[in-house]
């Protein structure tokens, strides 16, 4: 476990070893989730991780309320 500081603007520095495993960049968006215990820093996907993601995806024919709803590909 690697300790960080807050600085007086609120910010902290991600330490190197978990840019490098989590494949963390400069300008990169992540997401701050706040838990009871405390705070967890999620990676956004980029558009290409998430390309394809509900391809083949089972979609229930009764959330279709006519033929026009229908999208066929």
């Amino acid at each position: 476990m690697t300790t960080v500081t807050v600085s007086s603007k609120y910010q902290i520095v991600i330490p190197q070893e978990a840019r490098k495993k989590l494949g963390i960049k400069a300008g990169m968006r992540l997401q701050a989730i706040s838990e009871d215990y405390g705070l967890r820093l999620v990676k956004e996907p980029e558009i290409d991780e998430i390309a394809g993601l509900l391809k083949g995806m089972f979609v229930d024919d009764t959330a279709i309320r006519s033929e026009e709803d229908r999208v066929v590909s």
